[in-house]
Formats: C-alpha cells, sequence, structure tokens
C-alpha cells in the first residue's frame, strides 16, 4: 500500500498571472504557501484472487472492471496516463482534511497525491518538478480544465515560496527567506473562514470572465503581480500590517476582473472582518464562495470570531513538506 499526503495552499498575491493563456505571452509569478491541511490518497492492488476489479473510493463508491468505466474523471484519466496495469485490481481511496471546490487548491492536491502514489506504486517515484508538470497536464490538457498552473506546484513543493511563470511554459520555484519569529507572527496574525462549498459550479465556471477578458485586463493583472514582489518585501521587513493592506489592495482589483468572483455574502463577512480591525484579505481560489483569509492583529481575532458565527474559523500553521509518501509497504 503506498499513501500521499498532499498540502492544500493559501495564494496572496498574483492570482490569475498564473494561468497559460497569460503567461505564455506575459510572463507570470504568485506568492503562496502551503499549509497543514492535507489531501490523502491511498493505492495498493486488489488482493481478491477471484475477481479483478477496480474499487475507487470517494464522495462515491466505485466498482469497476475497466478503468474507462471509472466516474472520477482524474482518477480516471491518471490512470491511464500512469500507464497502470489494467490486469491488476487496484483500490484507491481518498480522504482531505477541508472540503472541495473551496478554493483551497483541492483539486490540483489530489492529481498532485494521486500521480504521487501511483508513480510510487509503480517503483518510479517523481521529483517536485515532474510531479507538478504531470499534474498541471492531467489538469489542463487532459481534462480541459480551465484552471491555473500554480496550486499544482505549490502542492508539489510545499513552503512559503514565489513560484515564476516562464513564456516557454516552464517554471521556477523560489523559496522565500523569512524569519521564522516574521512567518510565526504572520501565522498568528492570520484567520481562515469556511463560508460555504460552490454548488454546482467549479472553479473554471467562476473565472472565466476574468480568463476570456484577460487583453482587457492586462493593466490590472500586471499591477496584481506587481504586488508579489512588493508584499516579499514587506515581510522580509517584518510588516505584517502593510502585508494585510496590500492584500486589501489586491482584492479590490481581483473582485473587480469578473462579476462571480465575489458577491454580497462574501463582501459583506469582508467588511466585517474590517470592521473589526483587519488590514485586509481575500477570498481563495477562484472565489464565489470557499474560504476566505485575514489578516488581522491577533487581539482583534475573538471579536472577528464572534462577529462572524456563521462561518466556521480553521486554525492552520504553515508547512514546508509538499506532497510526501507517508507509508510505502509491500506487506499491506
Amino acid at each position: 500500500m503506498i499513501v500521499s499526503r498532499t498540502p492544500y495552499r493559501i495564494s496572496f498575491f498574483g492570482g490569475g498571472t498564473d494561468y497559460p493563456d497569460w503567461y505564455t505571452k506575459n510572463g507570470g509569478s504568485v506568492l503562496s504557501t502551503t499549509i497543514n491541511k492535507y489531501c490523502y490518497i491511498s493505492a495498493k492492488y486488489n488482493t481478491n484472487l477471484d475477481v479483478i476489479n477496480h474499487k475507487i473510493i470517494w464522495s462515491h463508491i466505485e466498482n469497476v472492471y475497466s478503468f474507462k468505466d471509472i466516474l472520477h474523471p482524474a482518477v480516471r484519466e491518471g490512470l491511464l496516463k500512469m500507464q497502470m496495469n489494467e490486469t491488476k485490481g487496484l483500490e484507491i481511496y481518498h480522504s482531505g482534511d477541508l472540503p472541495a471546490r473551496t478554493g483551497i487548491g483541492s483539486s490540483s492536491s489530489f492529481c498532485v497525491g494521486l500521480i504521487n502514489s501511483l508513480a510510487n506504486l509503480n517503483e518510479k517515484p517523481l521529483n517536485e518538478t515532474d510531479l507538478a508538470l504531470k499534474a498541471i497536464e492531467l489538469e489542463q490538457n487532459i481534462l480541459n480544465e480551465k484552471v491555473g498552473s500554480q496550486d499544482q506546484i505549490a502542492a508539489s513543493f510545499g513552503g512559503f515560496n514565489k513560484i515564476i511563470f516562464n513564456k516557454d511554459s516552464s517554471f521556477n520555484v523560489e523559496k522565500i527567506e523569512i524569519k521564522q519569529e516574521t512567518l510565526s507572527t504572520l501565522n498568528k496574525n492570520m484567520s481562515l473562514y469556511y463560508t460555504g462549498t460552490r454548488i454546482g459550479r467549479n472553479s473554471s465556471d467562476v473565472i472565466s470572465d476574468m480568463v476570456n477578458n484577460f487583453d482587457s485586463n492586462y493593466s490590472l493583472l500586471t499591477e496584481l503581480e506587481s504586488f508579489v514582489e512588493e508584499g516579499i518585501a514587506l515581510l522580509k521587513k517584518s510588516d505584517i500590517s502593510n502585508f494585510g493592506k496590500l492584500l486589501n489592495e489586491s482584492w479590490k482589483i481581483k473582485k473587480s476582473l469578473g462579476k462571480e468572483i465575489s458577491n454580497e455574502h462574501i463582501n459583506e463577512i469582508y467588511d466585517t472582518a474590517i470592521n473589526c480591525g483587519a488590514y485586509g484579505g481575500k477570498i481563495l481560489g477562484a472565489g464565489g464562495a470557499g474560504f476566505i483569509m485575514f489578516i488581522i492583529p491577533e487581539s482583534n481575532k475573538t471579536t472577528l470570531k464572534e462577529k462572524l458565527k456563521n462561518c466556521t474559523e480553521v486554525p492552520f500553521e504553515f508547512e514546508n513538506s509538499g506532497s510526501k509518501i507517508i507509508l510505502n509497504s509491500k506487506s499491506v
């Protein structure tokens, strides 16, 4: 049995410039971190000697005889891409610390974790770069999802990074050298709230306005990317309040890029946080629902929690491991 553990991510600045339609023309970059909330994927060969079938357990339980009959698109196409042996029954189980369709990068973490587990089951482990590239290919080119490229890289590498996207579709990951004391202070002055799941809409639907209008939004996206270096500089000076205020400016721009990114409910939550003393924040991922994050003085977090009684606060810490195999046992 192989079990992979793959982190979810929080993106601070540069979102939107990680889409191929943008960075193959203009380049791009983002600032993000992974957190200690994970997607777990276990994979093993079926020990039932009488019947060769494949069992996939997610929000459904699937028992099929052929890969092509698997309902879960990422699993179905992932098995084919990784050239798994269909004559040997496979069992794949997914469990996540946080719900899907919430902007936390869950779909990309799933793809990264799945590929990592299958590669190790095949005894052909991948490095972080190849793992990210295969996950990007699976989501963008095989599943034809209109998604960016930062989440797969963040999940594969882990840590607090600047991710640079080059016009030739290559990427570079730069670990941000920040004092541990600053990271600890930032973590203590952050709040993450769950506002609900996008029902019936995936990130491609929510972000379509932005992606379809890259040319007309050139100046806004260029400004969003400029915040990456500005944000890094503020963190290196341990300036958490201005980092939060910069996030506020970024959010104002981001929500203007598409009509589905924010809504009355999200705006009300955001305004409540600002009135409670938050410096800034943003909805994570494409938007519309899911997780919203704030930079707020630690002393004000209790007041915010009292005001946001209809939302669930999710405590977290930064993590540096990326996708890892936490169990590799041939005896199970």
